[in-house]
């Protein structure tokens, strides 16, 4: 699965709007967007460590190591 597959599915099983998760997590909104959408295939290792915190998932879950564990 793809970054952005990943992040769009912890996103939504967190309940969290791609403006909410931006703004608790400082990090742009179109950001986001692009990574979820493709658009943008990865993001600097800051803006993934402060998703990661507020999704509450670590930074292995987010990039994919392991992928065979389902995130829910």
């Amino acid at each position: 699965m793809a970054l952005g597959e990943r992040l769009h599915q912890l996103r939504e099983l967190a309940n969290l709007s791609q403006n909410e998760l931006a703004k608790r997590a400082s990090v742009p909104r179109p950001i986001i967007s692009m990574v979820e959408s493709g658009k943008q295939k990865s993001m600097s290792l800051e803006n993934a460590r402060r998703i990661a915190r507020v999704l509450g998932v670590t930074l292995d879950l987010l990039a994919g190591e392991g992928e065979d564990a389902n995130p829910a």
